[in-house]
């Protein structure tokens, strides 16, 4: 029986939360046959359009009618469409789909009760801390968690018989800058409230800081809470009064929710769990047990976890330094193999990077009309991917696959999916694997930051390369036949001297072409039919010859340089050519179809011979051929 796979959708920004939701659905998962696949993104309201749709297009990419099931983190997907995308999705699919934190009508939830802590923390600062005047510092305007939360503060602060309206309500987006704007607002304007309640903890925390700047101190000036109780909330200074949702326990019951739904087993739907309310320093209360203790370890593990995050950063810069040198799609392939080759501790032993089959055009186009698909190609390239410490020798496979290289008898994994993109179009995907300590301390975001941005400026220069590689081809390009000219043409006779006098070269011929009857045509027809007439000459000699180059050297005059294979077939190919043209000529075609070329052809004789000297004979057998036309004995 193949073994199952789950589909999960998150963004990453609120890391912490994500991080301990995936360990609670490992929790359940782990000792089961099945793999986790998670879609992350780091789209945020803060990012351009462009930015923010070339991330959340890697939830484009997995075929759920390939999966088991899904579960959508759709508290931390809160974007217009994105959620409902996916539930569609998975019902066409016909596959079970969980939505964790925003309910769904299409699906089965797992939900937060906000109300229960929410409402437990405004008691507390209304009985215990005497608060009359609450800014409640809200995350987006349609976020129903933080809607949620703060209708429990309004109508705690009502049935107290307190003001609150919407003068009390201040939205950040979820965006740090706009937290910190806020704080400076009030602090300069002279006037705070008694408290600031703060949807999350992260903007507490931003508030209490920026605060500082302003000499104005929590809890004696002003309290401020959040929510989401983060590990950095307790061992900040102030520690952060919070509630609990316990996030690893929601990932429990989502994981635990989906093995019932696969075993056809009856679920609640919804299934609402409860939010508990810690009090500590930002309130005014005092620390909690053991919370000391933890404080003095900070400095220790924050050494610690610095070495690490240097060594990290230097991998990172360094890999964005050699990206940036690269000038073609090709040369950034290699780059990155080689070097994750020799050093890849911070991806891990298994890990991929993937360009789509249509990275070449991405990369090289800057024309505003090139439209990127909706969708991905069928088909990746393999950049650089290590199954199980070992470098995989893969270099294309099949989309649907997602993870190149798996077998069903490796052990179960939850794969990390990110997108690489320019914009709003797609580069490709990287692949990490059970990278929950990455994703919760931020090194994943960092590397798909520098990987995302090396690829904006490798752009620049794979584009310019790209342009000047095509205006150097163009100027070796005839404008009437489309074939090279003879500019080109003097640089391969350059190279082709050079590899004969080194040695390098040892077997060659040249044949020369000349168009007859081009006066006549264009005496009797005009020039527009000699061009034509031209171009059909042009088209018989690539056509006999179309494994060789074919230059243009004059107005009349055309050349074909034989090496290797055509070199070994020359005189079956120029009896080819000689036969083609008789019967053209011997056919009822229109003047400027019925073409006639006289032709030469000479071989490099060895040592002692040169290019030129070939060149010569070539030239006159085929002015040789050319007067016996003329006299009738050949057509």
């Amino acid at each position: 029986m193949a073994r199952k796979k789950i589909a999960l959708f998150s963004t990453g920004w609120a890391s912490n939360i994500l991080a301990q939701f995936l360990r609670g659905v490992h929790d359940e998962f782990v000792s089961l046959d099945l793999d986790t696949y998670l879609f992350l993104s780091y789209a945020t309201y803060g990012q351009s359009e462009s930015d923010r749709t070339g991330e959340l297009q890697i939830f484009r990419l997995p075929n759920l009618a390939d999966f088991d099931g899904a579960i959508i983190v759709s508290n931390l997907c809160d974007f217009p469409g994105v959620v409902d995308d996916l539930v569609s999705r998975c019902n066409a699919a016909g596959i079970p789909v969980i939505s964790h934190g925003i309910p769904h009508a299409d699906a089965i939830n797992v939900i937060m009760d906000n109300d229960s802590g929410m409402n437990h923390l405004t008691e507390h600062l209304i009985t215990e801390h005497d608060v009359r005047d609450f800014v409640f510092v809200a995350g987006t305007a349609d976020n129903s968690d933080s809607n949620e939360r703060l209708e429990s503060v309004r109508r705690s602060a009502l049935e107290h018989g307190l003001s609150f309206t919407d003068k009390n309500v201040v939205y950040s987006n979820w965006e740090f800058s706009k937290a910190a704007e806020i704080a400076r607002d009030f602090a300069q304007k002279g006037k705070l409230p008694d408290a600031f309640i703060c949807a999350n903890d992260e903007i507490a925390m931003v508030m209490i800081t920026t605060f500082e700047d302003y000499g104005i101190k929590v809890p004696d000036d002003v309290l401020i809470t959040g929510f989401d109780n983060l590990p950095d909330s307790a061992l900040f200074y102030p520690s952060v009064t919070s509630i609990d949702p316990d996030n690893r326990l929601h990932g429990r019951i989502c994981a635990r929710t989906m093995i019932d739904l696969l075993n056809a087993a009856p679920v609640e739907n919804p299934i609402k769990l409860p939010s508990r309310f810690l009090s500590r320093e930002s309130c005014g209360c005092t620390l909690a047990p053991g919370s000391a203790l933890q404080r003095l370890r900070v400095a220790t593990d924050a050494f610690r976890m610095q070495r690490k995050k240097d060594r990290g950063n230097w991998h990172i810069f360094y890999l964005e330094s050699l990206m940036m040198k690269c000038e073609s799609v090709d040369e950034l392939r290699t780059t990155l193999s080689d070097s994750l080759s020799q050093d890849h501790f911070l991806e891990g032993d298994n890990f991929h990077i993937l360009f789509d089959a249509n990275a070449h055009k991405t990369l090289t186009s800057y024309d505003l009309s090139y439209e990127d698909s909706d969708s991905y190609s069928e088909q990746q390239d393999v950049i650089f991917s290590i199954r199980n410490g070992n470098i995989q020798n893969i270099h294309h496979f099949e989309t649907s696959q997602i993870v190149p290289g798996i077998r069903e008898d490796d052990p179960c994994h939850m794969y990390v999916i990110l997108p690489i993109h320019d914009g709003p179009h797609k580069i490709g995907f990287v692949v990490f694997t059970d990278c929950y300590e990455g994703i919760d301390n931020k090194e994943v975001l960092l590397f798909m930051e520098k990987i995302n941005s090396s690829m904006v400026n490798s752009k620049k220069s794979i584009y310019l390369k790209a342009v000047n590689d095509y205006v150097k081809e163009m100027s070796n390009i005839d404008s009437l036949t489309s074939v090279k000219n003879r500019s080109a043409y003097e640089a391969r006779l350059d190279d082709i001297h050079k590899r004969l006098t080194e040695g390098k070269l040892h077997e060659c011929g040249i044949v020369l072409f000349d168009v007859n009857n081009l006066k006549k045509i264009n005496d009797e027809l005009g020039h527009y039919m000699g061009d034509e007439y031209l171009k059909n000459a042009c088209r018989l000699i690539c056509a006999a010859y179309k494994n060789s180059p074919v230059y243009r050297i004059g107005g009349d005059e055309f050349v074909v340089i034989l090496e290797g294979r055509p070199y070994e077939q020359r005189d079956s190919l120029i009896d080819n050519f000689v036969a083609e043209m008789k019967q053209i000529g011997a056919s009822d075609l229109r003047p400027e179809e019925k073409v006639s070329i006289a032709y030469g052809m000479a071989i490099y004789e060895g040592e002692g011979d040169a290019i030129d000297a070939v060149v010569k004979r070539a030239d006159e057998l085929m002015y040789a051929t050319k007067k016996r036309m003329k006299a009738g004995h050949e057509n």
